[in-house]
């Protein structure tokens, strides 16, 4: 069974505050006469589900395209956290018990908040996101890829993305914009491909689960 997570681009779709919007303009036409049909598309690499590069908060950091496969494919953990604010290290104690188990046997982690239950349309700053402790423990655990159906790993009025430089430290791949509604708990095989852009700080991802 699979599961489709990826966010649906279209012109209405929300963004960041200030970033750029989804344009999708039509450049050939069969029904004017051309001999196929084209569309040009005009986005962030942030819009809709997409996988952060380290680049994207490092200049130093490596670009989309070099980020390995064997991160972006492989078993994974869906957990449900009803959060509001900040998600600590004792709500992530309480959803995984046994971290050393949970993750080694799904080194990847997919975090489904109530921003999973948002429109494709709707922009809502009170999203949950990851305070830089329960980040930093994450990685020290050995997280491989951390995935959220918010915006962000940080706050939305963050200017300093401390749970993004944490997860940064210890090598763990952010994946954002998620839709898990309907998706149970549980463990599956995550693919989360990333468009390969060279240099890139993000890619726009098609992101599935296989149970």
């Amino acid at each position: 069974m699979f599961y489709d997570l990826t966010r649906t681009l279209h012109p209405r779709i929300a963004v960041f505050p200030g970033d750029t919007p989804v344009t999708i303009q039509p450049t050939l036409r069969m029904r004017a006469g051309d001999s196929c049909n084209v569309t040009a598309i005009t986005m962030s690499a942030h819009a809709g589900t997409h996988v952060d590069a380290p680049r994207h908060y490092s200049d130093d950091g490596a670009g989309i395209d070099a980020v390995p496969l064997d991160v972006l494919i492989g078993p994974a953990r869906v957990v449900t956290l009803n959060v509001v604010g900040a998600i600590t290290i004792a709500d992530l104690q309480a959803a995984l018990r046994d971290i050393e188990r949970a993750l080694r046997d799904a080194p990847r982690l997919l975090v489904h908040t109530h921003a999973s239950d948002a429109a494709d349309e709707a922009w809502d700053p009170a999203f949950a996101h990851f305070d830089a402790q329960a980040a930093d423990w994450l990685g020290a655990h050995g997280l491989r890829l951390i995935g959220t159906d918010a915006p962000s790993v940080d706050p939305a009025t963050s200017k300093d993305l401390p749970a993004h430089r944490a997860f940064l430290r210890h090598g763990v791949i952010i994946v954002e914009n998620l839709c898990l509604r309907g998706v149970p708990d549980g463990e599956y095989e995550l693919m989360a491909l990333p468009l390969k852009i060279a240099d890139n700080d993000a890619g726009p991802a098609r992101v599935v689960l296989r149970r």
